[in-house]
């Protein structure tokens, strides 16, 4: 009895860890940190984490982002983001995707965590990003908003990259790499806050007394330090590169997915 409850601990605490990376490295890439959740929990036969744990390394994520815009938006030119005509479209960017989510809820929760679907939505996470290569567009950048809040609705699907969907399309209707990344940052402060809200009032109340607060904190710390790592990360490279590797990622992994499911 000691020897399994210890194992159940020590398992508890290595998904808590694993967890809070994933989620932390994986929000701000576009690489679907939802997507990677589930196959990392299929892959060490780990039960799905509880609402309370989701909503807790989400709002890591998001201090971390605050964190790093209160320390560094004076950095920020203007000829990067232009936040003062566009902030009242990035605030209500989360609409699309909150009506997406509320329609297809039970489809999300239930068929979409499927392996074979997964495997689709990584392919179409990499098509998205790998389209500026072949064309380019050029649209005002409110229609870049507008657009790139649209395409983050499919992202309520494990496996397709929010970031992915704003930095594809804003890279295919004419955006810099830099303005795409930013602008992905910024859509994901109310869509995650809101999420993390509506999550607390119908989630967690009946959650919480399942989970320990010492892996909750743990998760909380790593979710924190490795978003920040992601966030330092997708800045640098947006300076070198058109992260189109990121779309390749994505189409190997889907691909490896299905094929792992046919043989």
């Amino acid at each position: 009895m000691y020897i399994n409850l210890s194992k159940r601990i020590f398992l508890d605490l290595i998904s808590s860890l694993f967890l809070g990376f994933v989620q932390g490295i994986t929000e701000f890439l576009p690489i679907s940190s939802s997507g990677h959740t589930e196959l990392f929990l299929r892959l060490f036969n780990l039960k799905s984490s509880n609402v309370t744990f989701d909503v807790v390394i989400h709002l890591a994520s998001l201090i971390a982002l605050l964190i790093f815009f209160r320390f560094n938006f004076s950095n920020f030119s203007q000829e990067d983001f232009d936040i003062k005509s566009n902030k009242m479209w990035i605030a209500l960017s989360f609409v699309p995707i909150g009506f997406f989510g509320l329609i297809f809820r039970d489809f999300i929760d239930e068929e979409s965590r499927k392996l074979i679907f997964i495997g689709f939505a990584f392919i179409f996470s990499g098509l998205i990003l790998c389209l500026h290569i072949f064309k380019k567009f050029k649209f005002k950048f409110v229609y870049v908003i507008i657009f790139a809040s649209i395409f983050q609705s499919f992202a309520a699907f494990p496996g397709i990259s929010r970031s992915g969907m704003v930095i594809g399309v804003s890279l295919l209707l004419g955006v810099g790499v830099r303005k795409s990344v930013l602008l992905s940052f910024l859509m994901s402060i109310p869509l995650i806050l809101l999420s993390s809200i509506y999550e607390i009032i119908f989630g967690v109340l009946n959650s919480f007394s399942e989970i320990d607060i010492l892996y909750l904190f743990i998760a909380f710390l790593i979710s924190f330090i490795s978003s920040f790592a992601g966030i330092r990360i997708m800045l640098f490279l947006s300076k070198f590169t058109q992260l189109r590797f990121f779309g390749f990622y994505n189409l190997i992994l889907g691909s490896i997915i299905l094929i792992s499911i046919l043989v």
